[in-house]
């Protein structure tokens, strides 16, 4: 029996560089830095190992299986808890849908402009990527004729639509379940309370199982960048590509955050666009720095109260309904961005009617994303499997997708605050009062004491608006 010794130092490198990971993250080390370290420790075994990077293989595509077996549960636990939270039919038909097609309709946008600026900067294109020696031609057969899709958009059998990886059914099958419970909830609470906090317990499961993935991430990137440089992929040609696909989601994030919205605001929620920037700013500072949607929540819920003037009972549903549905960064900008650096990269041919389901699959799947880091991963891994391609973009793209969370989840937050202030604009519930820092946000106290207090510090704090009931 012949040992390749070469593969074998490979594989023996590589769990020397594992065992520096694992301390750094025991040390808490800063997650970007310890990812752009495994991408340049992975470049590094892969030139000192060409041709000899077999063994490390495995480690990469165990990662990458890992993480597409957890997107069907992420997104039916996601959908399920985020609809089961309005409690009554009549704020499903209220708050609830005005939300829902708000936090829609900015992530729709973002999937336009993102489209646009893929297209036209040429994302991916000249890089001549080769992932695993596949060929691009075996792509091209996946792309599923309009009339199909429209068909397979439908569940048909849940189960199978599961093992199949048919998102757009989960998604669908998913709102039908959540949108009975509530109907049966608003008629007998105690019979389906149960399924409430079944649905709950099993969320918490399953973003801890995400968390766990996403740990692993930095070993992933550090095997599969290995390998692929190992077999000889263009280092020079991937770089700048990435790049380039970073630059242009910056400016997709920015033109999102601060174009898009600014005409939003104006035009519907009837606000200076400017002053609302400003008072936002915290939010969107705190987000950009813990890359974390929900996380951020305590600080969005109170500046849409107290600074915006968001009425609580719109402020403390649409914007938490924002870390599950739309997501205009990590849901819109991105997966689109990584699909058409694909495309270009694999020299797929694609059409206007390929680009066109591109975007509603991308909508659709804004449905059941979770505002936790990572999460863009998992939004990317289920439009590149209802588009049929391959994973292995992602894992090419997560050195800079680190660096681009910080934008995404920014941008996610401010799409959340901007659909809670028109929500709040057409249920007649913002205070312009408050807004124009005319008078300060009223709260109602114990009224055992018989009195009702005003706040008169109206600088944002860190802290959740009396009511808010924001707690995660």
């Amino acid at each position: 029996m012949n040992i390749d010794w070469l593969s074998a130092a490979a594989l023996a490198v590589v769990i020397g560089f594992f065992i520096i990971i694992y301390l750094l993250q025991k040390k808490n080390g800063n997650f970007t830095v310890i990812i752009l370290g495994s991408l340049a420790a992975g470049a590094v075994v892969g030139i000192l190992f060409s041709g000899h990077t077999s063994w490390v293989m495995p480690i990469g595509k165990i990662y990458v299986s890992t993480l597409n077996a957890i997107v069907s549960p992420l997104i039916i636990v996601s959908i399920l808890s985020s609809i089961t939270s309005l409690g009554s039919t009549a704020q499903l038909k209220g708050i609830g849908l005005r939300s829902v097609c708000w936090l829609l309709m900015t992530t729709l946008l973002a999937i336009l402009l993102s489209l646009g600026l893929g297209l036209t900067f040429g994302v991916g294109r000249n890089s001549y990527l080769s992932l695993d020696g596949i060929d691009a031609q075996s792509f091209k057969s996946k792309v599923v004729p309009f009339s199909q899709v429209l068909i397979g958009f439908f569940p048909r059998n849940v189960i199978s639509d599961i093992a199949e990886e048919n998102t757009i059914p989960m998604i669908l099958f998913a709102v039908l379940i959540a949108v009975s419970y509530v109907v049966a909830a608003n008629k007998n609470h105690e019979k389906v309370a149960i399924f409430k906090s079944f649905i709950e317990a099993l969320k918490e499961i399953i973003f801890k199982a995400v968390d766990f993935i996403i740990s692993l991430t930095p070993y992933a990137v550090l095997a599969l960048i290995a390998t692929a440089t190992g077999n000889g992929i263009s280092r020079s040609g991937i770089m700048w590509s990435l790049l380039v696909l970073l630059l242009v989601s910056f400016i997709a994030f920015a033109l999102d955050t601060w174009v898009i919205n600014a005409v939003l605001i104006k035009s519907f929620a009837r606000l200076n666009p400017i002053k609302f920037f400003r008072k936002i700013l915290p939010a969107q500072v705190v987000g950009f720095s813990t890359q974390s949607s929900a996380g951020t929540l305590p600080i969005s819920t109170g500046i849409l109260v107290r600074k915006i003037g968001v009425d609580p009972k719109v402020a403390n549903f649409t914007a938490p309904l924002g870390t599950t549905i739309g997501m205009p960064g990590c849901a819109g900008i991105w997966p689109i961005l990584i699909a058409v650096y694909g495309i270009n990269g694999l020299g797929i041919n694609y059409g206007v009617r390929d680009y066109v389901l591109l975007a509603v699959i991308s909508l659709f799947v804004s449905l059941g994303t979770a505002g936790v880091p990572g999460t863009a991963t998992i939004t990317t891994a289920s439009v590149l499997t209802a588009m049929g391609l391959p994973l292995e973009l992602i894992v090419l793209s997560i050195p800079i997708s680190a660096i681009a969370d910080t934008g995404r989840t920014a941008t996610n937050i401010t799409g959340a605050m901007v659909a809670s202030t028109i929500v709040g604009r057409q249920e007649n519930s913002l205070n312009d009062k408050i807004f124009n820092d005319v008078e300060a946000y009223e709260s109602e106290l114990d009224e055992d004491n018989g009195r009702s207090g005003k706040i008169e510090d109206t600088e944002p704090d860190n802290g959740v608006p009396i009511g808010a009931g924001c707690r995660l």
